[in-house]
């Protein structure tokens, strides 16, 4: 198959296109969850959705990689964090957020569209083996040498958890974790940091004019090919960011600016400084 007759397919409107686009992305949305916080109050239990994280793995230890906001400002003064194990069930692993221990590079000031905002809550040991019974954690330097030279279509999926497509009680949350297909990023560079800026669109359509909820969410590079072996169109996935600001949404539609993949090793080197 050549690379013109990949396209075609891909971009053929099309059932068999639609459930090709689903498969593609369906490495990403094995790493990512929304994040919960979760409070004890007179009432009861009261449930928030804080935003959208990754499951990261450094060596032996086992993260959730999210905007510094959603940690400062919705889940550190949580008793619990939830994090999603299956969108079909309230299947769920809540952690005790005294036991998480948290990892960044810098703290700004205030937030804003420059960051830096962007964290590693290392998830306790004994709380791993609950979430890789159903999640995968993605390993950074696997990833990005797992892409492929060979002729291929190139895109970018950008995962999140819209707080507007949502339904919610005080310990009920119906969420749904979105895997927007965004294109190619537009690049900067401010101080030390990089940043991808996104132009992303709800769905289905829209009036929202804020992306709420999709803060901490990855993303992710996706390379898709022809593979010889297997006889069909396939692809890979390296994650390159994590959203942390939006800039100018309306009904649904915006520019959503996330850190990049120099910023992510940053926050890694972080950790090494700071055990």
């Amino acid at each position: 198959m050549t690379l013109d007759e990949l396209e075609t397919e891909l971009f053929a409107k099309t059932p068999q296109a639609d459930e090709l686009w689903q498969r593609l992305g369906r490495d990403a949305f094995m790493y990512s969850t929304p994040l919960f916080a979760v409070l004890n109050t007179s009432a009861g239990e009261v449930l928030r959705l804080a935003g959208s994280g990754t499951l990261l793995a450094k060596g032996n230890a086992h993260f959730i990689l999210t905007a510094a906001h959603v940690w400062h400002e919705m889940l550190k003064g949580s008793n619990k964090v939830g994090v999603t194990l299956r969108e079909i069930d309230d299947h769920s692993c809540m952690i005790e957020t005294a036991s998480i221990m948290p990892y960044e590079a810098e703290h700004p000031e205030s937030w804003g569209e420059w960051g830096p905002d962007l964290v590693l809550l290392r998830i306790p040991p004994v709380r791993v083996g609950e979430i890789q019974a159903f999640k995968v954690f993605y390993e950074m330097d696997a990833g990005l040498s797992g892409l492929v030279t060979c002729d291929r279509n190139e895109t970018y999926l950008l995962m999140g958890t819209p707080d507007v497509l949502g339904t919610y009680a005080q310990t009920h949350a119906s969420v749904q974790m979105l895997g927007m297909w965004v294109g190619t990023p537009q690049c900067y560079r401010h101080g030390e940091w990089d940043y991808f800026d996104v132009q992303a669109a709800l769905h289905p359509p829209s009036n929202a004019n804020t992306f709420g909820g999709v803060s901490g969410g990855g993303l992710w590079r996706v390379q898709v090919y022809y593979n010889r072996d297997s006889a069909r169109i396939d692809s890979v996935s390296a994650l390159e960011g994590v959203a942390f600001y939006e800039l100018g949404t309306t009904k649904g539609e915006g520019t959503i600016r996330c850190h990049g993949v120099e910023s992510i090793r940053k926050a890694l080197d972080a950790i090494s400084s700071q055990v």
